[in-house]
Protein backbone atom coordinates (compact mmCIF):
# COMPACT_ATOMS: atom_id res chain seq x y z
CA UNK A 1 0.00 0.00 0.00
CA UNK A 2 1.20 3.52 -0.69
CA UNK A 3 0.52 6.42 0.97
CA UNK A 4 1.73 10.50 0.23
CA UNK A 5 4.14 11.70 1.68
CA UNK A 6 2.30 14.33 3.44
CA UNK A 7 0.73 11.17 5.28
CA UNK A 8 4.53 10.04 5.94
CA UNK A 9 5.58 13.27 7.05
CA UNK A 10 2.90 13.58 9.13
CA UNK A 11 3.79 10.57 11.04
CA UNK A 12 7.37 11.38 11.23
CA UNK A 13 6.75 14.96 12.77
CA UNK A 14 4.06 13.32 15.22
CA UNK A 15 6.69 11.03 16.31
CA UNK A 16 9.30 13.68 17.03
CA UNK A 17 6.62 15.48 18.95
CA UNK A 18 5.63 12.76 20.65
CA UNK A 19 9.48 11.94 22.19
CA UNK A 20 10.30 16.04 22.56
CA UNK A 21 7.21 16.32 25.05
CA UNK A 22 9.32 14.94 27.42
CA UNK A 23 11.80 17.40 29.62
CA UNK A 24 14.64 16.67 30.78
CA UNK A 25 14.90 18.14 34.70
CA UNK A 26 18.37 16.52 35.90
CA UNK A 27 20.54 14.27 34.62
CA UNK A 28 23.43 12.87 36.70
CA UNK A 29 27.22 10.75 36.18
CA UNK A 30 28.23 7.59 38.63
CA UNK A 31 31.80 7.12 39.12
CA UNK A 32 30.84 3.32 38.34
CA UNK A 33 28.99 1.66 35.28
CA UNK A 34 25.61 0.40 35.26
CA UNK A 35 24.81 -2.72 35.72
CA UNK A 36 21.18 -2.76 36.36
CA UNK A 37 17.98 -0.96 37.26
CA UNK A 38 14.85 -0.88 38.28
CA UNK A 39 12.19 1.48 40.24
CA UNK A 40 10.04 0.51 43.25
CA UNK A 41 6.09 1.11 42.98
CA UNK A 42 6.32 4.58 44.71
CA UNK A 43 8.67 5.76 41.91
CA UNK A 44 12.39 5.92 43.04
CA UNK A 45 15.13 4.85 41.23
CA UNK A 46 17.63 1.81 42.06
CA UNK A 47 20.55 1.45 40.22
CA UNK A 48 22.92 -1.12 40.75
CA UNK A 49 27.04 -0.78 39.67
CA UNK A 50 29.45 -2.98 38.39
CA UNK A 51 31.60 -2.55 41.85
CA UNK A 52 28.50 -3.97 44.07
CA UNK A 53 26.58 -0.82 44.99
CA UNK A 54 23.15 -0.10 45.36
CA UNK A 55 22.39 3.48 45.11
CA UNK A 56 18.80 4.75 45.45
CA UNK A 57 17.23 8.19 43.95
CA UNK A 58 14.01 10.05 44.70
CA UNK A 59 11.84 11.38 41.21
CA UNK A 60 13.70 14.69 42.05
CA UNK A 61 17.34 13.00 41.76
CA UNK A 62 18.02 13.13 45.21
CA UNK A 63 20.36 10.94 46.23
CA UNK A 64 18.54 8.61 49.37
CA UNK A 65 20.96 5.92 50.27
CA UNK A 66 24.10 3.91 48.75
CA UNK A 67 24.51 0.77 50.44
CA UNK A 68 27.55 -1.55 49.40
CA UNK A 69 26.92 -5.54 50.54
CA UNK A 70 30.35 -6.79 49.13
CA UNK A 71 29.58 -9.30 46.12
CA UNK A 72 26.82 -7.94 43.61
CA UNK A 73 23.01 -9.79 43.94
CA UNK A 74 21.71 -12.03 41.40
CA UNK A 75 18.38 -10.60 41.90
CA UNK A 76 17.27 -7.59 43.27
CA UNK A 77 13.50 -6.27 43.11
CA UNK A 78 12.27 -3.10 45.74
CA UNK A 79 8.77 -4.11 45.39
CA UNK A 80 6.87 -1.24 47.52
CA UNK A 81 10.16 0.13 48.65
CA UNK A 82 9.58 -1.13 52.08
CA UNK A 83 10.53 -4.62 52.13
CA UNK A 84 13.93 -4.56 49.36
CA UNK A 85 14.69 -8.51 48.42
CA UNK A 86 17.86 -9.47 47.18
CA UNK A 87 19.08 -13.36 46.60
CA UNK A 88 22.72 -14.14 46.20
CA UNK A 89 22.97 -17.51 44.02
CA UNK A 90 26.90 -18.00 45.20
CA UNK A 91 25.43 -18.60 49.21
CA UNK A 92 22.10 -19.89 48.35
CA UNK A 93 21.00 -17.04 50.39
CA UNK A 94 17.63 -14.24 50.28
CA UNK A 95 17.40 -11.31 52.25
CA UNK A 96 14.88 -8.46 53.30
CA UNK A 97 15.89 -4.83 53.78
CA UNK A 98 13.99 -1.76 55.02
CA UNK A 99 14.38 1.34 53.48
CA UNK A 100 17.57 2.12 54.69
CA UNK A 101 19.10 -0.84 53.56
CA UNK A 102 19.22 -2.56 57.21
CA UNK A 103 18.56 -5.98 56.38
CA UNK A 104 15.92 -7.56 58.58
CA UNK A 105 16.02 -11.24 57.58
CA UNK A 106 17.95 -13.75 55.98
CA UNK A 107 16.95 -17.45 54.84
CA UNK A 108 19.19 -19.98 53.53
CA UNK A 109 18.01 -22.23 50.29
CA UNK A 110 18.03 -26.18 51.79
CA UNK A 111 18.94 -29.01 49.35
CA UNK A 112 16.56 -30.69 50.44
CA UNK A 113 14.01 -29.09 48.41
CA UNK A 114 15.94 -26.84 46.05
CA UNK A 115 18.85 -28.56 44.61
CA UNK A 116 20.20 -25.84 42.23
CA UNK A 117 18.70 -22.34 42.65
CA UNK A 118 19.45 -20.29 39.68
CA UNK A 119 17.04 -17.90 39.89
CA UNK A 120 15.00 -17.10 43.19
CA UNK A 121 12.04 -14.03 43.79
CA UNK A 122 9.47 -12.51 46.24
CA UNK A 123 6.40 -13.35 45.92
CA UNK A 124 2.91 -11.10 46.09
CA UNK A 125 1.87 -13.48 49.43
CA UNK A 126 5.69 -13.32 50.43
CA UNK A 127 6.53 -16.76 49.47
CA UNK A 128 9.55 -17.26 47.44
CA UNK A 129 9.57 -18.34 43.47
CA UNK A 130 12.54 -20.70 42.37
CA UNK A 131 13.80 -21.85 39.08
CA UNK A 132 15.87 -25.11 39.70
CA UNK A 133 18.98 -25.68 37.42
CA UNK A 134 19.11 -29.07 38.34
CA UNK A 135 15.79 -30.49 36.94
CA UNK A 136 14.65 -27.46 34.96
CA UNK A 137 11.82 -26.53 37.25
CA UNK A 138 9.80 -23.95 38.36
CA UNK A 139 9.23 -24.09 42.12
CA UNK A 140 7.39 -22.04 45.08
CA UNK A 141 8.23 -22.66 48.21
CA UNK A 142 6.66 -21.42 51.58
CA UNK A 143 9.09 -19.85 53.93
CA UNK A 144 7.53 -20.52 57.21
CA UNK A 145 7.45 -24.21 56.56
CA UNK A 146 10.30 -24.21 53.47
CA UNK A 147 7.75 -26.52 52.17
CA UNK A 148 7.85 -26.95 47.79
CA UNK A 149 3.67 -26.12 47.07
CA UNK A 150 4.25 -25.43 43.62
CA UNK A 151 6.55 -27.55 41.16
CA UNK A 152 6.41 -27.56 37.30
CA UNK A 153 9.17 -28.34 34.73
CA UNK A 154 9.22 -25.53 32.43
CA UNK A 155 8.46 -26.80 29.06
CA UNK A 156 11.45 -28.24 27.47
CA UNK A 157 11.00 -26.85 24.04
CA UNK A 158 11.22 -23.22 25.79
CA UNK A 159 15.07 -23.16 26.11
CA UNK A 160 18.23 -24.47 25.23
CA UNK A 161 19.99 -24.18 28.71
CA UNK A 162 17.88 -23.59 31.61
CA UNK A 163 20.62 -21.27 32.93
CA UNK A 164 20.66 -18.76 29.72
CA UNK A 165 17.64 -17.27 31.95
CA UNK A 166 19.01 -14.22 33.78
CA UNK A 167 15.89 -12.88 35.99
CA UNK A 168 12.47 -14.05 37.52
CA UNK A 169 9.62 -11.77 39.04
CA UNK A 170 6.28 -12.23 40.07
CA UNK A 171 3.73 -9.32 39.01
CA UNK A 172 -0.16 -8.91 39.05
CA UNK A 173 -0.59 -12.85 39.74
CA UNK A 174 1.94 -13.95 36.61
CA UNK A 175 5.48 -15.25 36.91
CA UNK A 176 8.10 -13.91 34.37
CA UNK A 177 11.27 -15.42 32.99
CA UNK A 178 13.95 -13.66 30.78
CA UNK A 179 15.81 -14.82 28.40
CA UNK A 180 17.82 -11.54 26.69
CA UNK A 181 17.54 -12.02 23.10
CA UNK A 182 14.80 -14.23 22.75
CA UNK A 183 12.41 -12.83 25.32
CA UNK A 184 9.99 -13.33 27.87
CA UNK A 185 8.14 -17.08 28.97
CA UNK A 186 5.11 -15.99 31.00
CA UNK A 187 3.63 -18.68 33.64
CA UNK A 188 0.64 -18.53 35.71
CA UNK A 189 0.26 -18.04 39.62
CA UNK A 190 0.47 -21.82 39.58
CA UNK A 191 3.15 -22.32 36.89
CA UNK A 192 1.53 -23.36 33.80
CA UNK A 193 3.21 -21.40 31.33
CA UNK A 194 1.00 -19.12 29.42
CA UNK A 195 2.82 -17.14 26.64
CA UNK A 196 6.17 -15.91 25.14
CA UNK A 197 6.63 -12.57 24.65
CA UNK A 198 9.31 -12.64 21.81
CA UNK A 199 12.17 -9.80 21.03
CA UNK A 200 15.42 -10.68 19.64
CA UNK A 201 17.44 -7.63 21.22
CA UNK A 202 15.58 -7.77 24.79
CA UNK A 203 17.65 -7.60 28.08
CA UNK A 204 15.78 -6.32 30.89
CA UNK A 205 11.93 -5.07 31.39
CA UNK A 206 9.74 -3.67 33.96
CA UNK A 207 5.69 -3.41 34.68
CA UNK A 208 3.64 -0.21 35.23
CA UNK A 209 0.06 -0.64 35.86
CA UNK A 210 -1.24 -3.38 33.82
CA UNK A 211 1.59 -3.59 31.39
CA UNK A 212 4.91 -5.09 30.78
CA UNK A 213 7.45 -2.82 29.17
CA UNK A 214 10.87 -3.35 27.73
CA UNK A 215 12.98 -1.93 24.81
CA UNK A 216 13.53 -3.15 21.44
CA UNK A 217 15.95 -1.34 19.30
CA UNK A 218 15.06 2.05 19.58
CA UNK A 219 11.47 1.62 20.59
CA UNK A 220 9.70 1.31 24.28
CA UNK A 221 7.39 -1.28 23.67
CA UNK A 222 4.04 -2.24 26.48
CA UNK A 223 2.33 -5.25 26.55
CA UNK A 224 -0.64 -5.44 28.17
CA UNK A 225 -0.96 -8.54 30.95
CA UNK A 226 -4.85 -9.37 31.01
CA UNK A 227 -5.51 -7.89 26.93
CA UNK A 228 -2.38 -9.19 25.52
CA UNK A 229 -2.76 -5.84 23.82
CA UNK A 230 0.50 -4.11 22.55
CA UNK A 231 1.77 -0.60 22.38
CA UNK A 232 5.08 1.11 21.50
CA UNK A 233 6.89 4.58 21.61
CA UNK A 234 10.18 6.31 20.27
CA UNK A 235 12.83 6.11 23.23
CA UNK A 236 14.10 9.74 23.72
CA UNK A 237 17.29 8.86 23.52
CA UNK A 238 19.59 5.12 23.11
CA UNK A 239 19.78 4.04 27.03
CA UNK A 240 20.48 0.50 28.55
CA UNK A 241 17.32 0.80 30.64
CA UNK A 242 14.21 2.78 30.73
CA UNK A 243 12.13 3.18 33.92
CA UNK A 244 8.63 4.60 33.61
CA UNK A 245 6.96 6.01 36.72
CA UNK A 246 3.52 8.19 36.90
CA UNK A 247 5.92 10.90 37.84
CA UNK A 248 9.21 10.33 35.98
CA UNK A 249 10.68 8.28 33.18
CA UNK A 250 14.53 7.59 34.10
CA UNK A 251 17.29 7.10 31.01
CA UNK A 252 19.73 5.07 32.26
CA UNK A 253 23.07 3.94 30.07
CA UNK A 254 26.56 3.28 31.24
CA UNK A 255 27.46 5.47 34.34
CA UNK A 256 24.76 8.72 33.24
CA UNK A 257 21.26 8.63 34.38
CA UNK A 258 18.88 11.40 33.11
CA UNK A 259 15.73 12.49 34.73
CA UNK A 260 12.52 12.97 32.43
CA UNK A 261 9.06 14.27 33.13
CA UNK A 262 6.76 12.25 31.26
CA UNK A 263 4.45 13.68 29.11
CA UNK A 264 1.56 15.30 30.10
Amino acid sequence: MKYPLRFLFLISVLGLAEASAQVKIKSISLSDTIIYATVDRPGDLYVITKGGQIQRFAPDATLGVVYKHGPVPTQFDPRDGSRLFAYFRNDRHYAFYNPSFDMTASYHLDSSFVIEPWLVTISGDHDIWVVDAADGSLKKVTQATETVDIDVKIPAGLYKDIKAFTSLREYQGFVFLLQPHKGIQVFSRMGKWLRTIESPTLNSFNFIGEELYYIEKDRLKFFNLFTAETREQPLLQPAHFVLVTDERIYSVKNKTIDFFTPKP
